[in-house]
């Protein structure tokens, strides 16, 4: 009987011990309060779209939701819907910064499937699924419509002030998105046999969770093969027509010289007496503005001059207890002595930014130029669109783009790593503010063209369609 008993007793503590949470109440609240202050501490724009109530409210939530303890999922969703409440899209728990543990988390559950939403519907770009191939359109993933789980993941994605676009624009399955393989497996789990998935063909059929890395390699194997991220010119020889496609602005561990790739491609244009150029810029997310400004100087005829802004600064130093906890790539960040003056409100007056002149080259394009921009524009991305509107060197074309008219947090950036949580929150630490009062919004194309479900099913590309209709009038 005693042994009986013993057994029970061990049974029952191995139970309890398998239930338990992975975070401690006092743990799991003491990582939100570290968020809290650092965001408090440290952020420029914090209230720049939400007030401070708004944000106190979702701390208040936040904490409210653990206090019978947490997950390390729970507490990344709920530090990832915090961040997202400032509205800011370079605030958010960036994957690139995750621990190790983090990252794992993230990658042990994912759809076998390459996913787009086009015009409130899912297309199956890709399958590693034998039971969804690929073409297929999705009208529920866990009786969820696809209009509910853009509702359910809003909350959680990352953008500037009311540009919704770049919200919506991170549940594709490509670069700058991933929302439904990060994001939509913590919200709503698979069963042992996978996801529950209906068909437009009227099957219902599971697609079963695949870890990230066996996810790549069975997508591989089905002959998926991700976007191209290099820089490309291309010459359609029938029309007279080059493409010249810039997915990003970011190269900062790789020797690519962007400028000199520039001036390259002109020179080819004008040695080929070309005359017509779209710009493509849709996946372009941002990275070194000063390349930006190296293709505004090919393409304008006069100066233009970029308008300058406002810069504030949280601090004049980071506290000590923060810290601790925080990572970046120039620890100068952290001490601003001598370099700021304290304003009468909350943040510090930084120097401003001047208005810039950027000067044409010796030979600019002379020919007619589109620009295909979108909501994946922001940061880089979204000041180029903004300047090539502004001075007139293309015609915009394609949807509203990220990015916000009356400036962006953004230059310099820390990640706090939560110490029981291990999750990493990207915190802006420069806020620049636009000089007069623009509207909360992207830069609106002059030709507004969103992209078309026929044409997604056709494997036509929308965008570059209407722009080579465009220029060929």
């Amino acid at each position: 009987m005693k042994h009986l008993l013993l057994i029970l007793c061990l049974l029952f503590t191995w139970g309890a011990a398998r239930a338990a949470p992975e975070l401690s109440a006092d743990d799991a609240r003491r990582d939100l309060r570290i968020l809290q202050r650092a965001l408090t501490d440290l952020h420029p724009g914090l209230y720049r779209y939400a007030t401070p109530a708004q944000i106190a409210a979702g701390f208040t939530a936040a904490n409210a939701a653990v206090a019978g303890g947490a997950s390390r999922a729970q507490l990344y969703l709920l530090a990832t819907r915090l961040a997202a409440a400032v509205r800011c899209g370079h605030t958010w728990t960036n994957p690139s910064n995750q621990t190790p543990a983090t990252q794992a988390l993230l990658g042990r559950q994912t759809l076998p499937l390459v996913l787009r939403f086009v015009e409130g519907r899912i297309r199956v770009v890709a399958s590693a699924s034998g039971a969804v191939p690929a073409g297929s359109e999705l009208l529920a993933i866990e009786g969820q419509a696809p209009a509910q789980i853009a509702a359910a993941l809003l909350p959680y994605l990352r953008a500037d002030g009311g540009s919704d676009g770049k919200r919506l624009a991170q549940l594709d399955d490509d670069a700058n998105g991933g929302a439904m393989q990060r994001l939509f497996p913590l919200l709503y789990p698979p069963g042992p046999e996978g996801w529950r998935l209906r068909l437009a063909d009227g099957r219902e059929v599971r697609a079963p969770a695949l870890t990230s890395a066996e996810r790549a390699l069975a997508l591989q194997a089905a002959g998926w093969r991700e976007r191209d991220a290099n820089w490309r010119l291309r010459i359609e020889a029938d029309t007279g027509t080059a493409v010249l496609t810039l997915p990003t602005f970011a190269f900062w561990n790789r020797t690519f010289d962007g400028a000199a790739f520039l001036d390259r491609a002109f020179a080819e244009l004008a040695e080929r007496g070309i005359g017509r150029l779209v710009i493509d810029l849709r996946d372009n997310e941002g990275g070194d503005d000063a390349l930006g400004r190296a293709l505004l100087a090919h393409l304008i005829r006069e100066p233009f001059t970029q308008p300058g802004s406002r810069r504030e600064s949280a601090y004049e130093r980071v506290p000590y207890a923060l810290a601790r906890y925080l990572d970046t790539w120039d620890f100068g960040f952290f001490d601003r002595t001598g370099q700021v003056t304290r304003t009468a409100g909350r943040n510090w007056a930084m120097p401003d930014s001047p208005p810039r002149v950027i000067t044409p080259v010796a030979r600019p394009f002379v020919g007619r130029v589109v620009a295909l921009v979108g909501p994946q524009n922001s940061s880089a991305g979204y000041l180029l669109a903004r300047d090539l509107k502004a001075s007139g060197a293309a015609t915009l074309l394609g949807q509203p783009t990220g990015g916000n008219l009356r400036g962006l947090n953004g230059g310099q950036i820390a990640w706090i790593t939560l110490p029981a949580s291990g999750v990493a929150v990207d915190i802006p630490l420069v806020a620049s503010f636009a000089p007069g009062d623009p509207p909360d919004s992207g830069v609106q194309p002059d030709v507004v063209v969103p992209p078309r479900w026929a044409d997604a099913v056709a494997s036509v590309d929308t965008e570059l369609a209407a722009a080579l209709r465009w220029l060929a009038q």
